[in-house]
């Protein structure tokens, strides 16, 4: 097997991150811009979830309303995301390239419309619809034919809403905020080295955080509509990859990724007016955000790769997700994933090659609130599993 083409497979699995702590999305991974020569890649990939819980409320929906349901319902709505790359080597030592993901991101939809004593009436609703999108440009040095040291700017924009609704929901009942987009530059910088002769390559890249400042529209039940603006702060990374030929059928990879999400914070100036009254009773609110996280993201991958002959390749691959830490909620309902994951590779051409991923994972449940303030608690996890897939086209020229 020639070097480039064992380099090449890497990744059979196509090049998705299913969300699994805070809103992360893509994995931001920088690996199509290491291939070599002119490159080109298209991928298109979906997830399904099936997450659901039961609401923690049970006593009081049952003694006040007489509820007897307290299914929460899939939580997650399907993802459907497009990532592209395309890469020049413009002269020997020096390279260019172009990246687009949706790195950050969240679509949920809880509505909760038991039979009680006043018909099938929505008690609880929670809509969040959360997206961002990247373009990064890159410009690499190859001092020799080893090293590759890169760099490069990220545009980035970021644009939601969100609504809640319920009694549950205390004072934030029937508030709702919508993010209008927002543009905004970031950086980039990593470091791969490798040895064709023997199939290994290494990379490590770091991503900045990057500041939106959101214009926002508000509104509550109380209050009508206002306007303002909302500082979002998409969070900083750091990604580490490898592969090695093990045989001349075979190679390992893996990746490690870190992402700063206990830092990161969403708080609208009208969502810390609503607290403000309350906060001589509970001074606890004072610290408390629309959404936030407890603990930063660690995510990894590790697996093998096989050529079945001369055009086919398959690879099998273990995938674990640290989650986050928050207390289990309808906006938190898992804390991570194990999972597994099968991709093929097939080279329709000396220059083209079609791959392909099927994920299997499996959620952990989140930890159960232990007396703090936390947004609509849910008592247990029921279903926590989710299928995705993918395909991808490359194309060097």
């Amino acid at each position: 097997m020639k070097p480039a083409v064992i380099l090449a497979i890497a990744s059979l699995c196509t090049s998705m991150h299913i969300q699994a702590a805070a809103l992360e999305r893509s994995g931001q991974s920088t690996l199509p811009f290491l291939e070599p020569g002119n490159y080109a890649e298209i991928n298109f990939g979906a997830a399904q979830g099936n997450i659901s819980g039961e609401n923690a409320n049970k006593e009081q929906l049952s003694q006040a309303l007489n509820v007897t349901d307290f299914s929460t319902g899939n939580l997650v709505e399907t993802l459907i995301f497009i990532q592209g790359a395309i890469k020049w080597q413009l002269y020997p030592q020096l390279s260019a390239g172009l990246l687009f993901d949706q790195p950050y991101g969240i679509k949920l939809r809880y509505d909760y419309s038991p039979e009680s004593i006043l018909g099938r009436e929505q008690l609880e609703a929670i809509h969040i619809d959360l997206k961002s999108q990247n373009i990064t440009g890159l410009i690499g040095y190859q001092p020799t034919p080893h090293w590759n040291i890169y760099g490069g700017l990220a545009y980035q924009s970021f644009n939601g809403d969100v609504s809640l609704f319920g009694q549950s929901f205390y004072f934030f009942n029937g508030y709702n905020v919508e993010f209008k987009k927002d543009y905004a530059l970031g950086w980039l910088a990593g470091i791969s080295y490798q040895i064709p002769e023997i199939a290994l390559r290494t990379n490590l890249t770091y991503r900045s955080e990057i500041k939106h400042k959101n214009q926002t529209v508000e509104s509550t039940a109380m209050n009508g509509n206002f306007a303002g603006s909302t500082h979002i702060t998409a969070p900083q990374s750091v990604n580490f990859d490898f592969i090695s030929a093990i045989s001349t059928q075979n190679l390992i990879y893996g990746s490690l990724r870190w992402v700063d999400w206990s830092n990161f914070k969403i708080k609208p100036d009208g969502f810390s007016s609503i607290i403000q009254p309350y906060l001589p009773y509970l001074p606890a609110l004072a610290e408390f955000n629309l959404i936030d996280y407890q603990s930063d993201q660690w995510s990894a991958k590790l697996g093998i790769a096989h050529k079945l002959n001369e055009r086919a390749f398959a690879s099998l691959e273990t995938i674990w997700d640290s989650g986050s830490d928050n207390p289990a909620s309808t906006i938190n309902p898992a804390n991570g994933y194990n999972g597994l994951g099968t991709g093929f590779r097939y080279q329709l051409s000396p220059k083209t090659a079609l791959s392909g991923g099927l994920y299997y994972l499996r959620f952990r449940p989140s930890k159960q609130d232990q007396g703090g303030i936390s947004v609509n608690a849910i008592s247990s996890l029921e279903d926590k599993e989710a299928w995705a897939y993918g395909l991808k086209i490359g194309h060097h020229f």
